[in-house]
């Protein structure tokens, strides 16, 4: 008994001492950085829709026929009903400020229809098109994001570039100090020190009117690139 744990004693003393002499083992942290410009690939249509009137009752029905009017002409281009999102929908008194004071006068009722939809060209042409030929002007703005596959495509290629960048960094700083590059002892990613990747909406703002050309096809589209980047913390083992 005594000689087998005089054994596991043995044992347990080199085990600990190859790990505390691996911990103490000096070590090289570099930051790997990559960043890339990506055209957005979605669009998203904005309609704002709102009426005034003295009554309640009346301001919600004239949103609710101005809806079923724009409801009408998105599906003339193509879309469905269900591809359109009610937002923001507000119902409020309609205060006038004066000189003695405010003073309500009626309601004011408000709502956003939002159609998210694939970046084209032609689409974005026949939509501008076709709010300047309605009766009423159209409030409506137009803005460009970046869809979760491309973002999702896009972060893996710049995490690998990133590691590849801290690679070199860090081949660069050990053959500078005379030494050698070991193992990798640790990868730090979305900590305080190495932010993820950063990500911008893409807006455009344009209200239809009669002034605008019939057909739209004097309008062009050209959605603001985005940055992505990433940054990748690795710790290499030095010799």
């Amino acid at each position: 008994m005594k000689k087998l744990l005089l054994l596991l004693v043995l044992a347990s003393g080199t085990l600990f001492g190859q790990t505390d002499q691996q911990t103490s083992k000096a070590t090289v942290t570099v930051n790997g950085t990559a960043k890339v410009f990506v055209t957005p690939d979605m669009t998203e249509l904005n309609i704002h829709v709102s009426s005034i009137k003295m009554n309640m009752g009346d301001a919600t029905k004239a949103i609710g026929d101005q809806t079923q009017s724009y409801l009408k002409i998105l599906k003339q281009l193509g879309f469905q009903e269900s591809d359109v999102k009610t937002t923001n929908f507000s119902a409020s008194k309609n205060r006038i400020y004066r000189e003695n004071g405010p003073k309500d006068s009626g309601y004011v009722v408000s709502q956003n229809l939002t159609v998210k939809f694939g970046y084209n060209q032609t689409t974005l042409q026949k939509i501008v098109a076709r709010f300047s030929e309605a009766k009423d002007p159209v409030d409506f703005n137009i803005g460009f994001y970046i869809s979760d596959a491309l973002r999702d495509k896009t972060e893996a290629e710049l995490q690998a570039k990133a590691v590849t960048d801290a690679r070199k960094k860090a081949s660069n700083l050990t053959s500078a100090a005379g030494v050698k590059m070991g193992g990798v002892k640790a990868i730090l990613y979305g900590s305080s020190d190495a932010p993820g990747p950063m990500y911008y909406k893409s807006d455009m703002r344009m209200f239809a009117n009669t002034e605008m050309a019939a057909d739209g096809a004097d309008l062009s589209f050209a959605p603001q690139e985005v940055e992505l980047q990433e940054i990748v913390t690795v710790v290499w083992f030095i010799e």
